[in-house]
């Protein structure tokens, strides 16, 4: 649950960052009248927010590959307790 609840927090992250990066490409192109910035500056905050959502993307790799994980030992858990009891049924009737 808090691996579901960390992927909706970046979830929600990445699409404000979405959000961001639409307007300020708009800037960029010229196509909103927001003159108070400079090119370089908005230039200089485009990388930044492709910085950040690369970083967002691999944290939710991380996120992903831990769930699978956790996934993957609780069926290995019930696996082995399955074969604990095939084996203690095969016991009792020898």
């Amino acid at each position: 649950q808090a691996i579901q609840r960390q992927l909706e927090e970046l979830e929600e992250r990445q699409r404000a960052l979405e959000i961001f990066g639409v307007k300020l490409e708009r800037e960029l192109r010229g196509e909103s009248d927001s003159g108070t910035k400079d090119e370089s500056q908005m230039l200089h905050e485009w990388f930044e927010l492709v910085l950040e959502k690369n970083k967002l993307m691999r944290y939710e790799s991380e996120l992903l590959i831990i769930a699978q994980e956790l996934e993957l030992e609780d069926h290995q858990s019930r696996l082995e307790q399955k074969l604990r009891e095939k084996m203690a049924i095969d016991g009792k009737s020898k």
